[in-house]
Parts: C-alpha cells; structure tokens; sequence
C-alpha cells in the first residue's frame, strides 16, 4: 500500500532497555495478596506401582493449606492430559491399519509412575519453604517395577510393557515412500553409503524455569499466568481438561524467557495451580526449581537413525532408504506423534536431486521423560541424515565433497520441486547458498590452514551442511488492528512473543502499511481476553503467518476508515485516498489523518478497527547452508570451532538484526546438540545421570566463534510480506555442519566415524582407539 521505509532496517528491539533495566515481568515475578505457594512431589523412581498414599502428617504440617494427589481431584478433571494420537486429523496409522497408541499423561500419578519425577502429589501452603517440608511427610508405597530406558532393551521380547494394554512398548509404526521402488533402485546402484546415527536426547534448558499463577476473579472466572508459546492453546487445553466454559477462564502470557517448542502445551502443574486456587479461593503460585526441569520439562531428539544413499556410477543420487527409531519416553504428550511425522520424513532429501525415498518410523516407550518439540523438530533430525551421508558417501568414493554436492542440488530453476520426502519447495537457490558459504568461509584456503594446524600438533577439518526446513505450524492466524484517539494504533495478533522481538518486528511491519513511525505501534499479544483468538508460535510461523494477518488486518481498518473520512470530509467513499497516515479526498489538499478519523469514529460511539484472518494452505521453506572448520586437540579430544559461516534465505529480512540474532541463537542450540549435550540414564537403576548444569553442559561464549552471517533473499509469494521461517533454520543447519568437519579433522587419523555429542572424551576415546 505505501512505499516501504522500515521493514529491512536494522532497528535495535525496543523490549530490550525494559529487560536490561529491571522493567521485565516473568511469571514468578508476579507477587499477589493473599498468594499461597504450590510444589509438587515427584516419583524417585522411573518405573513403579503406587500401593497407597499417606498424606495425613503432610495435611497437618505447619501453614498447609491443601494436599492434593490422583484421587482428590478425581471429580475435578474431565481426564488426563489427551495425546490425539488416534483422533483425526492427528491420527497416524500403524503398517498393520490399526491406530497409535494413545498413552495420555495424568495431571497427578494414579495407580504407577512411568518415568522419574512424573508428579504424584501436590501440596500448597503459606510459604514454599512449609509446602517442601510438608513434601517430607508424605508417605507413598511404591512397588518398584523394572525400567527400560534403551531402544533395544524396550523392544526386546521379554521385556517389561509401560502400558499393560499393549502388546509390546511400541506406539506407532509409520512407514511411507515406495518399498519396491527403493529397493530396486538399491540393487541398481553402483554405491550404497550406509550410516547410523543417533540423535541424542536433549533438555530444553530455557533461561526462564516453567511457572504459573493461578487466581479465582472476584467473579468466579479463574485466570492462569504462565509463560507459554500460545495463550488460546494453553486457554482450549486446560478447558478441555478442566470441563470448563470458554468465559470462565482467562490466560495471559508475561515475559517468557524462551519456549523453542516445549513450552507449546499443557504441563499438570498449570492445571493443578488452577485447581488449588479454585478451592482455596485465593492465588497460588507454582515456579520451578532447576532440578525439577531437569526431570519434568518435556526433552526432544532422541533417535537412532539407519540411512542408506544410493549412487549411480556418475555420482548421482539414485535412492534414499531410512529407518527411524524414536524413543519418545513415557507418555505421548499432544500432537507429538502428528508432528514428528508430519515434519521428519517429508524434509528427507531436501535440497537434492534424490528420486526416490522409503522411510519407516517407529516409537518406542521408555522410563524416561516426554518428548515434544524443540526448534527445528524433525528437520534436524532429517537433514543431519542427508548431509552425514553425503559426506560419508564422498569419502567412501573419493570425491570431492562439494562436486558431489554440486552434482546432485536442486537448481533454482527447477522450482517447485517435490521433495523425496514429500515437501514441495516453492522458492530457493540452494546453489547460490552454498557457493556464496564457500567463498565467506575461504574453502580454498582451507589445505594451508590444515598445514598450519598440524604444525601445531591439532587435527583441522572443514565441514558443511546444507537445510531446506519447512515452515510449518497452524497455517493461519488472526490479528486486529485499530486506531487510538492518542496517536497511536494497537496491533492485537495472535501469535506470542517468547523472546524472539515481535514487538519490534511487528511494529515495522505495521508502521509501513499505515505509512507512520514504529513508535506509534502498541502490540499486545498472550491475553485470551484482548486478543480474540490466536494459534500462538511455533513452527517459524509468526512473521510469515502472524505478519499477514497484520497486513490484512491493517487494510482492512483503512477500508472501514474510508467511509468515516468520508462522512468528516463530505465525499464519496470511493472518492477517499489513504497514503502516509492520512486519509484525503482525490484531487484536492482536504485531508484528515488517520488518528482524526479515529477521534471522530469515537464521537459517534464507534471504534476504527479492523481485522483480518491470514491463511496459506501452502508451506513455505527456509533453506541455507552452513560452514564450519574446527580444529582438534588430539592430546585431550578438544575440538574448537575456528570458523563459522551460514547463507541463509529467510524470504524478506524484515529486521536484519534480529534476524541475524536469531541465527546466532539456533546456530548456539545446535552447536551445542553437536558437542555438548547429551541425556544419560544409568542402566541399572534408570536414574538420570546429567540431571543438573553441573552434569549436563550448554554452549558458553567462550564455545563459540564469531558468526559470519549472510541472508540470500528469495521472496515467498504465498503472503504478502515475502517472509520464510528465521527462528529454527539455524539449528537445522548446524549438528550436520558442526559433525561434518569434525569427521573431516578426524579421517586424516583413521577415525571411521563419530556421532553426536563430540563431547572431548569421546574424540579423545575414538582417537586412542585407531592407535
């Protein structure tokens, strides 16, 4: 509508004085009169029967107010937290028809526990400090059960079932891709590179511990503040759960300190929170300690992955075959089978020329925590397959791994292009990207460097991965838009703000469709009461999705203010031009502004607002390709990034400073998969062995290099702000780039293989081992 003037400038977030200053409220910040503090009691054991629950000490114990386990709430909840996995459209069926287990999470433990720390009971009182010593008196009988924590162990025949109604730990097996046409495709082929790969379990680790706070509004309503990723989502579930009526619940969203997927549904303790202030009439307050996250957030990745490559004489790829195993843990929370299928397998093959594809999936139960989403969920994973295999496949042939790159890429010109694995990428220039990393990066310098390097006694090594990640997520969102009488305008949408600077973004977006400056923006966002519906974020979908609906809903206010203008001005409607925040009749100088319209809108008992649902029925990919050179230590296994490069197509930059903050961010997440991070169950006892920062290791400053950042922007067409996904690509890219060079440091010392995490005692372990 107007000449763009902000979107693309490199504006510094305007949330962020407010965070650096002390001016942010997170949830435990948020202290109300007369609040009571909640903690739950955790199961000691991954696997158990419940005997009996004796909570009499614990009811009396000083400034106890409630002690709530299974059976106290049992007339209170409609049921347990629901997986969907059997109800359509989240349904995936089993190769032999029938349905995926189902497997839903109780708010409290009832008969057994299934994975260690799962809640059992709750206790509120005056303090936190009573309600844990109340913790102590609470007596539960358990009847220890053994526990599987491995694939293997699992899936044996004799061994334990977490669920009795099953016939064995298996939850789903998906298969897709054309069996018979794979396998001729492998007996056809001149070379088959064969990998496993483990994707290993990782805890979500966000800055910000989980928190809630439940009130009960002098009407009655209850009201629920929680950081979370999708306020009407969280305000459906807990309804769902609770029998509630839509108006008798309100959720609001305060500064949440990151979400990367595992704050997107229900957790017991939200519900509970509700369900004590409910009965005790008065706040209650739940937050996290360390520890309890540890045990209690939902974890992701988690695979074992066995993928094949075939390659025809010439080095073209001529078929992919995978297997996956998923060891999802305990229960299914929402959604959580839909969306590992609905993103792993269609993102295989990706960026390549790969004809064909046959992949299978299996779930698997364990005595370990949940698993849900974390950025990039199922395009890690898929990519960290292809692009491992290439590599290895170069290596096995002799080829350079960049011809045969090179060799096999989608071409820009061959868009769309159907995916092996089912996406259908609309735009890119995967050619572009990777040459352009190659160049930044100084590829050809790299053979002097490696001399260098071993002049010092370290092993160097230069690796890359390329990505194409589909933006998935809700395909549509809504958002409204109106003019204040102060001389500002209010954006409401949707979507939800977790630290990823929407109110900067969208304020850009807003400002140039209404032609005024970004300090007239207000967005509000995370509130069921001012935001009338909304499908939150998730799935790199809130400027694509959410920046939509805001440009419609921008327009639509306009046209709605077209008619008051034109009553204010005495002409026709049609006669009625907007530009530059003022409304003007074609042909002369008689004008009113936008905020005018807004006062005299005001005068007649109206409101100028406008509002608009987006929807796209197509997905849009973000793609690009990483480049990571590292040297080794092969004294103590130390491996250091030197270098780090990524080209990266987001469609549109609409702030090039937090788009290259985002990169930064995922980039860290997967660095820190790559060589750091790793969930470990003792074998024996099933007890979790990293279960605090003193065992379990996130990247540093100090473990990282500094980014060199590069955007190549193809335009998406399916909305109107030209924008792809930004806040997961980065970590899609980076386990594959990060893996790929060390494997490269560590071939020239007749290492055949390493997998994730390249922690240094397993490079310093893999090196001692070839010699």
């Amino acid at each position: 509508m107007n000449e763009q003037t902000w979107i693309g400038r490199p504006l510094a977030r305007r949330e962020d004085p407010r965070f650096l200053t002390g001016g942010s409220c997170f949830t435990d910040d948020i202290a109300l009169q007369g609040q009571a503090h909640g903690v739950v009691l955790r199961a000691p054991h991954p696997h158990a029967r419940i005997a009996g629950i004796d909570t009499a000490a614990a009811r009396t114990a000083p400034g106890v107010l409630a002690v709530l386990t299974a059976a106290d709430i049992a007339a209170e909840v409609t049921g347990p937290i629901l997986s969907h996995s059997a109800t359509p459209p989240f349904d995936v069926a089993k190769r032999n028809g029938g349905p995926a287990a189902d497997a839903p999470q109780p708010l409290l433990a009832t008969d057994r526990v299934r994975y260690l720390g799962e809640p059992v009971a709750f206790v509120v009182a005056e303090t936190q400090a009573q309600a844990r010593d109340a913790l102590e008196l609470i007596a539960v009988d358990y009847e220890l059960l053994p526990a599987v924590t491995e694939i293997d162990e699992a899936m044996a025949s004799e061994a334990p079932h977490l669920w009795d109604e099953l016939d064995s730990n298996l939850s789903f097996d998906w298969e897709g891709g054309d069996a018979g046409a794979a396998e001729r495709a492998f007996a056809d082929a001149a070379h088959v590179t064969r990998l496993r790969l483990e994707n290993n379990r990782v805890v979500i680790a966000f800055m910000e511990p989980r928190s809630a706070m439940a009130e009960v509004e002098p009407t009655g309503r209850l009201t629920l503040h929680a950081g979370c990723q999708t306020a009407h989502g969280m305000h459906a579930g807990l309804c769902a759960i609770l029998g509630l009526r839509p108006e008798e619940l309100r959720v609001m969203v305060p500064d949440t300190g990151g979400g990367f997927g595992a704050r997107g549904g229900v957790y017991p303790e939200f519900a509970l929170a509700l369900l004590a202030a409910r009965r005790l009439d008065r706040p209650v307050k739940w937050t996290a300690e360390r520890g309890e996250s540890f045990l209690s957030d939902t974890q992701s990745r988690d695979h074992v992955m066995h993928g094949e490559l075939a390659l025809d004489a010439e080095g073209n790829f001529t078929g992919l075959r995978v297997a996956i195993d998923w060891r999802h843990g305990a229960y299914l929370v929402p959604r959580s089978i839909w969306v590992m299928v609905a993103y792993l397998p269609p993102t295989l093959g990706g960026a390549y020329r790969i004809p064909l594809m046959h992949a299978t999936m299996r779930g698997i139960f364990t005595n370990t925590a949940p698993m849900a989403a974390l950025r990039g969920i199922g395009r890690v994973e898929a990519n960290y397959l292809v692009e491992s295999l290439i590599d290895a496949a170069a290596r096995e042939t002799g080829r350079d791994p960049l011809e045969l790159r090179r060799r096999n890429l989608v071409r820009a010109e061959d868009m769309p292009w159907r995916a092996a694995g089912g996406n259908l990428i609309t735009s890119g220039d995967f050619a572009h990207n990777m040459e352009r990393a190659v160049a930044l990066a100084d590829w050809a310098g790299f053979t002097a460097r490696r001399k260098q390097s071993a002049e010092r006694g370290l092993l160097r090594g230069i690796g890359l991965g390329l990505y194409v990640e589909n933006d998935g997520g809700v395909p549509s969102e809504f958002a409204e838009v109106a003019a204040n009488t102060d001389d500002t305008v209010t954006l409401f949408v949707g979507t939800q703000d977790f630290g990823m600077g929407h109110d900067t973004m969208y304020s850009q977006v807003l400002a140039d469709e209404l032609g005024l400056r970004p300090e007239a923006i207000r967005v509000v966002f995370g509130d069921t009461d001012r935001v009338r519906r909304g499908a939150g974020a998730h799935g790199s979908r809130s400027a694509r999705i959410g920046g939509g609906a805001t440009v419609l809903g921008a327009r639509a206010m306009i046209e709605r203010g077209r008619a008051l203008a034109a009553d204010l001005l005495e002409a026709a409607a049609g006669d009625i031009d907007y530009a530059g925040g003022q409304f003007s009749i074609v042909g002369t100088d008689r004008r009113a502004s936008l905020f005018e319209v807004a006062r005299f809108a005001e005068t007649r008992g109206d409101r100028l607002s406008g509002d608009a649902d987006f929807a796209t029925p197509a997905e849009a990919h973000s793609n690009g390709c990483h480049l990571c050179e590292v040297t080794v230590d092969p004294a103590d296994g130390q491996v250091r990034i030197e270098r780090y490069t990524v080209v990266a197509d987001v469609g549109r930059v609409l702030n090039p400073l937090i788009a290259t903050g985002q990169i930064h961010g995922g980039a860290t997440q997967g660095i820190g998969q790559a060589l750091l991070e790793r969930i470990v169950y003792d074998a024996e006892s099933g007890q979790t062995l990293s279960g605090s920062f003193m065992d379990y290791c996130v990247p540093r400053a100090d473990d990282l290099p500094d980014f060199t950042v590069e955007f190549n922007e193809v335009l998406e067409v399916d909305n109107p702000l030209g924008v792809k996904g930004a806040g997961e690509s980065a970590t899609t890219g980076a386990p594959a780039a990060v893996m790929n060079a060390i494997r490269d440091a560590l071939a020239g010392a007749g290492v055949p293989h390493l997998d994730m995490p390249a922690t240094p005692e397993r490079v310093w372990q893999v090196l001692r081992a070839v010699k």
